[in-house]
């Protein structure tokens, strides 16, 4: 029963192990969509609704302020990322109070 006991521990620390992996990669995949896509769509989507439909500007007042736009979303995102990334704590380290894993202390 010791040796099932085992392989069975074994086998769920492995899937355990997958599913932070599989966690950490759909966090990194859902931002790096996120970083990409926003601000391209930021600056088409306010340059044709909102700078040439709505406020009728000439056409380099309405890239330089699309441009703006898009980097005002990029910054956007890229907070939101690095916030998620800093604040989100791991399920293995809520026990302890900080973050960082401890050194093994030598035993006289």
């Amino acid at each position: 029963f010791a040796v099932l006991d085992v392989c069975s521990l074994g086998r769920a620390k492995k899937e355990t192990d997958m599913s932070k992996i599989y966690r950490t990669f759909k966090t990194v995949f859902f931002y790096s969509i996120l970083i990409i896509v926003v601000p391209v769509l930021t600056f088409f989507g306010s340059k044709q609704w909102l700078f040439d439909g709505l406020l009728q500007l000439p056409n380099v007042s309405s890239n330089i302020y699309s441009a703006v736009s898009a980097v005002v979303a990029l910054h956007v995102a890229l907070f939101l990322f690095i916030y998620k990334a800093y604040f989100t704590v791991s399920t293995d380290n809520r026990g302890s109070s900080n973050r960082v894993d401890k050194v093994p202390q030598k035993e006289d």
